[in-house]
């Protein structure tokens, strides 16, 4: 079995973490803030991934800093299958 790429989570622009929970209508996204405490997401955010095996000095000088889009929907599906793992930035 591989194991997890490490990512940091960018929900509109803000470094947070975000975890899996059973909702009614199936997984839902919930967002930790420091301030707001923790939410469930719904398509409205945006959200991006950063991978972090690169060094930083490899992702400054990638497009948009390595920052990449993602979907609410493809998210939670790298979750569920254990391809990613959110971390904090480093």
């Amino acid at each position: 079995m591989l194991a997890a790429r490490k990512v940091a989570l960018r929900v509109n622009g803000v470094v947070t973490t975000a975890r899996l929970r059973r909702g009614d209508k199936g997984p839902e996204l919930v967002i930790t803030d420091p301030r707001l405490g923790e939410f469930a997401d719904d398509e409205s955010f945006t959200l991006e991934l950063l991978e972090l095996l690169y060094p930083p000095e490899i992702r400054h000088r990638l497009p948009n800093g390595g920052w990449r889009r993602v979907s609410l929907r493809i998210l939670i599906a790298l979750l569920r299958c254990g391809a990613v793992r959110i971390r904090e930035e480093s």
